[in-house]
């Protein structure tokens, strides 16, 4: 079942990641940043929601088949891109990356170890957020924790305040003379904890769910209030850089809510230009991933070519979306057909 408002989250993610990195002066550039920490946050709902949902089936979660199955949808396309790009630096620019940073990239260490792409760091943090909460959620089923709600939300919430504290510790201490550390994953793990909080009350706490859309006006205005931060603050602000990123994160959670009204499985052909903005950002989001990997490969190479950013800006959106939807086409549907060949979801 595809969600229609979370596809469109994830459009609205990847575009703000897109515009972050634009070469050219432009308001958006800042608070796009901001995309990777609403993918942070759909990515701990939605994947913890996988793993709820297998024991809620059958009172028990198999972690090898989950992790397999992240694998088949993570692993061809991110491997594919790494020694694709390898080769056409080597050959065409006569280019290299140090083994250091491809290894980095092999392992998933880029949140810790200076990688072959910049961006690449939030994929390491995702790969070691799914890693850890299978552990938890195995464990607690295992130990008939699941249900107790005090216990989950209670480690869950822990989890969160401790990364927040990390983080505010560093930047006090830290990050003017190390900033790339700012990446750590135990200093931005909380935003995928904060999703799968938000997945574990809705797997196991509808009444609190439903007491949130009777109240759905409050909210749809506290969004607003919460998100504002990133867009009136500079991203190296003191503020953002600690506990703004928690109340960003608790916006894209309420965000998450209010679009999880409406699902299925093909969107409704809508009217008007409003419905129609919203089905093509949707239907970016769902190449989302495909276009993350490649949009600064395919923006370092305009950047070689084209001296004028503006024409260059414009060929990176465009591209970047075309590549990306390309690679996703080729590489991970067709990974993603065999995986639910082989390794169903049910």
């Amino acid at each position: 079942m595809r969600y229609q408002g979370l596809d469109f989250l994830r459009g609205i993610a990847i575009l703000g990641v897109l515009f972050r990195h634009l070469e050219i002066e432009a308001w958006i550039a800042g608070p796009g940043g901001y995309g990777v920490d609403l993918f942070f946050v759909l990515s701990g709902f939605l994947v913890s929601g996988l793993l709820f949902s297998e024991y809620k089936r059958r009172g028990k979660i198999n972690a090898g088949r989950f992790l397999i199955r992240r694998g088949f949808k993570i692993y061809p396309s991110f491997y594919f891109f790494i020694v694709a790009t390898i080769i056409v630096y080597a050959v065409i620019y006569n280019s290299y990356f140090s083994n250091t940073a491809i290894r980095s990239e092999i392992f998933f260490l880029q949140s810790y170890i200076t990688p072959m792409w910049s961006h690449t760091w939030s994929l390491a943090v995702e790969e070691h957020f799914y890693i850890t909460l299978v552990g938890i959620i195995f464990l607690a089923s295992r130990y008939n924790w699941i249900r107790d709600e005090r216990k989950m939300t209670g480690l869950f919430s822990a989890i969160i305040f401790i990364v927040m504290i990390l983080r505010f510790y560093y930047v006090q201490n830290v990050f003017s003379n190390d900033q790339e550390a700012f990446f750590f994953t135990h200093l931005r793990m909380d935003g995928l904890f904060t999703g799968a909080l938000l997945g574990y009350l809705w797997h196991f706490r509808p009444g609190l769910i439903q007491s949130f859309y009777s109240r759905k006006k409050i909210f749809t205005f506290l969004i607003p209030v919460l998100v504002m931060p990133a867009f009136i603050l500079k991203t190296n602000d003191t503020f953002m850089l600690t506990f703004g990123f928690n109340l960003f994160h608790l916006g894209c959670a309420l965000a998450i809510l209010l679009l999880l009204e409406v699902k299925s499985e093909k969107p409704p052909a809508g009217k008007g230009i409003v419905s129609k903005i919203k089905s093509s950002i949707g239907f970016v989001g769902i190449y989302s991933y495909s276009i993350y990997l490649w949009h600064l490969p395919v923006q370092n190479i305009l950047l070689r070519y084209i001296p004028d950013l503006l024409v260059e800006s414009v060929l990176y959106i465009i591209l970047s979306l075309s590549v990306g939807i390309g690679m996703s086409l080729l590489i991970e549907k067709p990974m993603l057909n065999l995986r639910d060949r082989y390794f169903p979801g049910k």
